[in-house]
């Protein structure tokens, strides 16, 4: 099998060693989910389930975001207002009811499974709280959670062709749920990212094809993602895997993996490593202060097969350290592979001092 470290799923069976890994770690789920075709689909279903029976007034949810989720916010909502928060400053004191009142809805995000937030949900006079997971999926904070709504993306996390989750922590959603019409985009979504998982899988695994077929499937599959605007159920066969792999933590290799890669990863005056003692982050999370040498990582990174994503571009902050990357981790990958992560990592380190000289 290539080496590939980072990037999108692949299609697994049961008799890969990857699967065996993730299956091995099954958790049980208290709350009730409801299954999406997105992340944005459940995202649309919170809102519109809160419309149904409040009037709400503004919708607060943060400017470092990803630009697809408040594309598609601004869509379909004119209520939409942005607030700032550090989305790295995970210790920082953050008081959202100074700007946010009874009557709006706030979206707090668990940026990179880091950050846990401190508020009395007994409190009435206080907005509705969503708390959006996607990039700490079975994190404590996600399964503990006292917020009024929660959802994530797991498309991320799972070698899924789509995939959303929603639920109200300790109770039931109300029905109906889900929108009752038909929506192409979404279903052209799944089958092109089909297409694009399992072709990614004979490539790697098989040696057959190339990388620009499943990534323009990828592309194509996400833009078809873009142009979805509905909350429906997902088709049989995507709701059958949802449901399959969303119990399954994703938590457990990951940990083991970040255990191994910090250990090896040798200190840099030109990144920072994103972690907090305790919790468990989305993936090896890099912070860069310069914007050269964040591109110059990126480009040498994939020369050696390994695809850093940057999350977000196009989002601002008000500090020096802004360039970040996250590296998947997850059990897709071995000892061996975050050997090799950390041994690349460290080779760049060393490029960038003896350029200096």
């Amino acid at each position: 099998m290539k080496r590939e470290i980072g990037s999108s799923f692949y299609k697994l069976k049961s008799e890969d060693k990857e699967y065996k890994a993730l299956a091995d770690n099954k958790i049980e789920l208290e709350d009730h989910y409801t299954l999406y075709c997105s992340g944005r689909s459940a995202f649309l279903a919170i809102l519109e389930e809160i419309h149904r029976s409040k009037d709400v007034k503004h919708i607060w949810i943060p400017e470092y975001y990803c630009h697809n989720v408040t594309g598609f916010l601004e869509r379909n909502y004119d209520t939409i207002k942005y607030y700032y928060i550090n989305p790295f400053e995970y210790q920082t004191k953050f008081n959202f009811q100074d700007f946010a009142k009874k009557g709006d809805v706030i979206v707090l995000n668990n940026y990179w499974g880091l950050f846990n937030y401190d508020y009395d949900p007994q409190n009435q006079d206080r907005p509705i709280i969503i708390e959006d997971h996607s990039h700490g999926w079975l994190t404590q904070q996600c399964l503990n959670s006292q917020a009024d709504y929660c959802l994530a993306s797991v498309r991320k996390s799972y070698p899924v062709s789509g995939g959303g989750v929603a639920w109200r922590p300790g109770s039931m959603l109300e029905e109906p749920y889900y929108e009752t019409k038909a929506d192409e985009a979404i279903e052209d979504a799944h089958i092109i990212l089909s297409q694009s998982i399992n072709k990614k899988r004979s490539f790697l695994k098989d040696d057959k094809g190339d990388k620009k077929s499943y990534l323009n499937l990828l592309s194509a599959g996400e833009a078809q993602i873009t142009e979805s605007n509905s909350y429906v159920r997902p088709n049989p066969e995507l709701y059958e895997a949802l449901e399959h792999y969303i119990s399954l933590d994703i938590n457990v290799v990951k940990s083991e993996n970040l255990q191994t890669v910090l250990e090896l990863i040798k200190p840099s005056s030109h990144f920072q490593i994103v972690n907090r003692e305790g919790y468990m982050p989305f993936g090896l999370l890099l912070l860069f202060k310069d914007e050269a040498s964040f591109k110059d990582f990126k480009t040498f990174c994939i020369q050696k097969n390994i695809y850093p994503a940057n999350l977000w571009p196009d989002n601002d902050l008000r500090s020096e350290w802004k360039y970040f990357f996250n590296i998947h981790i997850d059990f897709r990958y071995d000892d061996e592979d975050m050997r090799y992560l950390a041994h690349c990592v460290n080779e760049w380190s060393e490029t960038q001092v003896l350029s200096t000289i």
